[in-house]
């Protein structure tokens, strides 16, 4: 597993499932936002290291064999990754507007997870569609401009920042 870093890039070496064969995709990436929130996380200001954005290597794959350029797939599957964190941010930030309503369970938090989860899938899906699968360099371009200016905004929910949260109202 790998954590979202700003710094720390996905390598061909991440990808754990080796593979060349005909029956699969080229390049295959798992991602888990998963959280670890419990019933007193209500009365906290920052939940941010209580969710977290993870890539899968030992169930994601690369097939060497069918890449063209693997430095430029290995880019696409990145985006995908920032894509997810971009996704874990919003996570973290509605667990945070919600926090008052942990204390009465967890569905709540179930609920905003599988939104989550949802919206992230039909984004990615949207993102391989548009780029025609990492191959359209000008939509790649756009994409790419388009997560840094959302991960810049949600800046505040990235993991590592520790800050108490003050949410505008």
């Amino acid at each position: 597993q790998k954590r979202w870093s700003e710094t720390l890039k996905l390598t061909v070496d991440d990808f754990k499932i080796k593979t060349s064969d005909n029956t699969n995709d080229a390049v295959y990436s798992q991602f888990m936002i998963s959280h670890s929130l419990s019933g007193f996380d209500f009365m906290k200001r920052n939940l941010n290291k209580k969710i977290q954005n993870l890539f899968l290597g030992n169930a994601s794959w690369i097939d060497t064999t069918k890449v063209e350029s693997i430095d430029k797939q290995i880019d696409f599957q990145q985006m995908q990754f920032d894509l997810a964190e971009i996704q874990a941010r919003k996570f973290r930030k509605r667990i945070l507007i919600d926090k008052r309503k942990i204390s009465k369970g967890f569905d709540i938090v179930n609920k905003i997870s599988n939104e989550i989860m949802s919206e992230f899938s039909k984004i990615r899906l949207e993102l391989i569609r548009e780029t025609e699968g990492g191959e359209n360099e000008e939509k790649i371009a756009k994409w790419k401009k388009q997560i840094t200016s959302q991960l810049k905004e949600l800046n505040e929910f990235r993991f590592d920042n520790k800050k108490k949260i003050k949410l505008k109202k």
